[in-house]
């Protein structure tokens, strides 16, 4: 298993957090444990992804990062250990 870390720390270039969070629900849920990540306070917002090792990178994450404009300011690959 992976576990994929991605996150945006968001600032005058990027859409606020209150829209971004509104505009999460127009994304295809992810499976669970999956899972988008907000942090009003921080004005951060990111994905968690557990997957198989040869699973490509979700569609949700293209889509999250077209609705933030940019590339991610974290995205950390984890090998899960059982």
């Amino acid at each position: 298993m992976i576990v994929r870390l991605v996150l945006w720390r968001l600032d005058e270039r990027t859409p606020p957090v209150e829209e971004l969070r509104d505009r999460l629900d127009e994304l295809e849920p992810l499976t669970l444990p999956s899972a988008f990540l907000v942090n009003d306070g921080a004005e951060q917002i990111g994905m968690l992804v557990v997957a198989e090792d040869d699973e490509p990178p979700l569609p949700q994450l293209e889509a999250l990062r077209d609705l933030v404009g940019r590339e991610p300011d974290l995205y950390e690959e984890y090998e899960a250990l059982a």
